[in-house]
């Protein structure tokens, strides 16, 4: 008897220490607030033109850093032989804005013909459709009479009823086509292209409204480059002759913590002053943005220490709150490199500073910015959560 006692003993610790083991990850989990909305992001810096110039010496790519070096330079294009340069342009663009207009008034010739031909079709057609159901209404008439008189079936008068509907739907149908036609044609004189009449046509209309405003943007150029030069100093790092001088020229240089996040020229093309070149992130400053909601913002403040694990990693990026800004406030993303894709309606954003070397020297995949990421923040748990309220 004592033995079953003490074996029911020892199988009833058991249980309760087999129940017991998850405790240490249930409470773990307790003590933790784990938010899986959010992303790794950067400022991002753009790079002007300084001044009018063509693009020289371009050697840098997305996904790479400058290293305190010249990115790029600029020849401006107040220097000899530029307004020759800009009246050949224009002359191409003249060349074929005329040829377009051509090539348009043949195609609009030619859809005439087609619509003027078809409508002669559908004419003669509607022409032997109406004799057809003016025989058809005839043949009707009389086989009613025979029927009445005893000398048709009702299947006879069946079918001749069925003939003359058909041939009655016949002309309504050709009617109808030859009223959509003069419509297109309407059209056609009027200036407006159908969709379906041609793909060619709308294309060379594009085509020309492309020439027209490439000519009076080239038009805009050739009368600044007559224009006073404008005097004032570059931003950027600019040779010591006055930008507007015809050998005066400008080089970009970036900061050493500068990660290439888009280029916008290359080698030999003209830019304006004021034309996006490139654009950059700061990889010294690199960023978790996370999506909380409203009522859990209420126990997180800048400072509050937190943890950060990437998508597809395992280690922890140790972080501290920057910024805690509720779903309603006014949020640049155009600052940013990177933004979360979707958001709760009553989510805000707290925004994490990190600081890890790994994704600090991963250049090439631009130090992890656009990246899922994981915040843990520390002293928050399910009841500061749910019974913060009335703990507080």
């Amino acid at each position: 008897m004592n033995i079953r006692l003490s074996s029911k003993k020892v199988t009833w610790i058991v249980v309760i220490l087999i129940a017991l083991l998850p405790l240490p990850s249930i409470i773990n989990y307790m003590q933790r607030f784990v938010v899986r909305n959010g992303v790794v992001t950067a400022f991002r810096y753009e790079v002007r033109a300084p001044i009018d110039g063509v693009v020289d010496n371009l050697s840098v790519v997305p996904g790479t850093i400058a290293g305190g070096k010249t990115a790029l330079r600029l020849g401006n294009k107040r220097k000899a032989g530029q307004h020759e340069t800009l009246e050949q342009e224009l002359t191409s663009l003249d060349g074929s804005l005329k040829q377009s207009k051509k090539m348009l008034s043949e195609y609009i010739s030619q859809i005439s013909k087609d619509l003027d031909q078809s409508l002669g079709i559908l004419r003669a057609r509607l022409i032997g459709e109406k004799a057809s159901q003016n025989e058809s209404y005839q043949r009707r008439e009389r086989t009613i009479k025979l029927v009445k008189d005893l000398v048709a079936t009702r299947e006879d008068a069946d079918r001749v009823e069925s003939e003359y509907r058909k041939n009655e739907a016949k002309v309504k149908t050709t009617k109808l086509e030859i009223e959509q036609l003069k419509h297109r044609r309407r059209m056609l004189s009027q200036g407006m292209f159908p969709q379906d009449l041609s793909d060619g046509v709308i294309q060379v209309q594009r085509r020309i409204n492309t020439l027209k405003q490439g000519i009076l943007e080239c038009k805009r150029r050739m009368s600044e480059a007559d224009t006073a030069f404008i005097n004032e100093d570059d931003s950027l790092n600019v040779g010591k002759a006055n930008i507007n001088n015809r050998s005066a020229r400008a080089s970009v240089v970036l900061p050493d913590s500068a990660v290439i996040w888009e280029v916008d020229v290359q080698n030999g093309m003209e830019v304006t002053k004021g034309d996006r070149l490139l654009s950059y992130i700061d990889r010294s400053r690199l960023m978790v943005e996370v999506a909380v909601d409203d009522a859990t913002l209420e126990l997180i403040r800048p400072g509050h220490p937190a943890r950060i694990r990437l998508f597809g990693k395992t280690d922890f990026i140790d972080g501290k709150v920057t910024r805690v800004m509720g779903s309603g406030g006014v949020w640049h993303s155009n600052l940013f490199a990177a933004n979360i894709k979707r958001r709760a309606f009553r989510d805000g954003r707290v925004l994490i500073q990190i600081k890890d070397d790994k994704l600090y020297n991963e250049v090439e995949k631009f130090c992890g910015v656009g990246r899922t990421a994981y915040a843990e923040f520390e002293g928050i748990g399910l009841v500061e959560q749910y019974f913060g309220t009335f703990l507080r």
